[in-house]
């Protein structure tokens, strides 16, 4: 099973990094809400990408309260 913070891992991958990453692609777009697809290409062209980072990201903003989904879209909750 996955943990959601790893402590041997890169400072960029971990969970809440990413979702302040994916909060400023948020932030950016009007309406407070964004496309899972948008976010995926935009972030794929950093190095440290990976879709289990993406997914941990989402997750962890999710459990904080900040993002709701309504698929496909990532809407912002605050």
């Amino acid at each position: 099973m996955s943990n959601l913070f790893i402590t041997d891992e890169d400072i960029e991958t971990a969970p809440p990094v990413v979702g302040y990453k994916i909060m400023q692609l948020l932030e950016k777009k009007e309406g407070g809400q964004i496309s899972i697809f948008e976010v995926t290409d935009k972030l794929k062209k950093e190095k440290w990408f990976s879709s289990r980072h993406l997914y941990l990201g989402m997750i962890f903003l999710f459990s904080v309260g900040l993002i709701e989904f309504k698929q496909p879209y990532i809407v912002k909750h605050v």
